[in-house]
Order: C-alpha cells, then structure tokens, then sequence
C-alpha cells in the first residue's frame, strides 16, 4: 500500500486543497491513501473546528484518507480534552507545529499531551525546520523522555537542521524521517544511511506539488525497492492503536 505520509486538506492563507482535488492527485500519483492533516489556522487556534474537518472527509472516503488531528497545548486540559475527543472519534496521528503554536518543540508545555498519545498509542507528526522552534535534536529530547510514543520528524529538519539529521536520528528508536520539503537525493541518503525502516514519504501537498513530489522521489527510490517507505513504515505505526 502507498500512502502519503502529509498531507493538508482545507483552505487557510497557504492552503487551498479540497478533498476531490486530493484524490484526482493520488490516483494520477498511483498513491492509495493519504494521512490529512489541517491547516495553519486550525492548528493554531480553532483546533476543535479543523479536527471535525479532518474527521469528516475520512468518514466520506474511509478507504483513501486518514485522518489527523492537531491541539495546541497552550490550551491546557481543553488541549487534552480535545485530542481524547479527536482520537475516540477516529483521528490517528496527532501533529504539532511549534512555530505556529508558538513554543519551543522541547518544551515541558507539550509533555501532557505526548502522554495522552503515549496512552493512546497515536504517532506525533511534528513540523521541523524553522530556527529555534523546532530542530532534530530538539524532536530527540522528546522522544528520550517519551520511549513510548513514535515520533515523525516532518520535513527532516529542513532547511537549516538537515546536518543534524543523520546523528540525532541515530541515538533513539522512535523517531522516523519524513521527506516533505528535504531534497530527493538528500532523502535517498537518509534512507541509504538510517535505513529503510526509518523513513516514511510524504508530499506536504498543496505547499508541494503532489504528482510532482511522488515523481522525484521515485527517481531516486523505485517503488519495487522500498516499499516501507512507500507505506508500510507509516502503516505500522498507525495500526498500533488499532486496524484501519
């Protein structure tokens, strides 16, 4: 199974994909389901609002998407309370965006809410990139106190961590690469180096061009040969909180 590991659904200042326009782009792509994740907005401030979104254009195509849910965690119990409402519902990765959010990804302020995905056994997707907020060795402090939770390394720190990748990579188990917005070549050494199992495919579309994306990143991976990080890494994953 293919499946892309990011995608975001719905309309914000960046963001304009509508669920038709996904799924015209995954089969032109030959992609069998995409994990769909909010936008900007909803992950800031009306957390409850795009979480309803996500959750519904699952239900409307059970078989292509999957369904995100994201809480800022400056909402306290409220944040809590809403990601347990979002996974009794059907979401089934958690994302967090430090700097839309507006925290430092390391920050004790997110530690409540990796215990509850701890407990529901929920991957957390967290953006990196951008400085200070949110970089490699940061995501790997997290998962040093969190053993229990997977955690997505979005975009692989890029652009301006991708040299801290590698290593901070190697010194847990729980942290996988995702390769949005990292260069194909740079991914395909990620995966030749960390190996197969560590890496997962994602588009980051629409900031990112779907077709184009799965395009570049098979001239560097043909599908035959690593089809865990076409989908089954990510698979495995989410089916620890129970079959999709």
């Amino acid at each position: 199974m293919r499946i892309d590991g990011y995608c975001t659904l719905g309309q914000d200042r960046e963001f304009d994909l509508t669920a038709e326009a996904l799924l015209r782009a995954m089969d032109a792509a030959g992609v069998d389901r995409a994990v769909i994740a909010p936008p900007d907005r909803h992950l800031a401030v009306l957390n409850r609002e795009g979480n309803a979104a996500m959750l519904r254009a699952a239900r409307a195509y059970p078989e292509r998407f999957i369904p995100c849910c994201s809480v800022n965690p400056w909402y306290g119990n409220m944040a809590g309370d809403e990601l347990k409402r979002a996974v009794e519902q059907g979401a089934r990765m958690l994302v967090l965006h430090p700097f839309v959010q507006g925290y430092l990804a390391n920050d004790e302020l997110v530690w409540p809410i990796l215990d509850i995905a701890a407990r529901k056994k929920i991957p957390v997707y967290i953006h990196t990139g951008l400085p200070g907020n949110s970089t490699p060795w940061q995501i790997v402090d997290l998962a040093e106190q969190f053993p229990g939770v997977d955690f997505i390394m979005g975009h692989c720190g890029a652009t301006d961590f991708w040299n801290d990748v590698v290593e901070s990579v190697k010194a847990v188990a729980n942290v996988y690469l995702e390769a949005s917005l990292a260069r194909p070549f740079s991914f395909a050494g990620y995966v030749k180096t960390l190996g197969k199992t560590r890496c997962i495919m994602g588009s980051f579309a629409p900031i990112n061009e779907f077709t184009f994306e799965w395009d570049q990143i098979r001239r560097v991976l043909p599908d035959a040969e690593w089809p865990d990080v076409y989908g089954n890494n990510l698979l495995r994953l989410l089916v620890k909180s129970g079959a999709l």
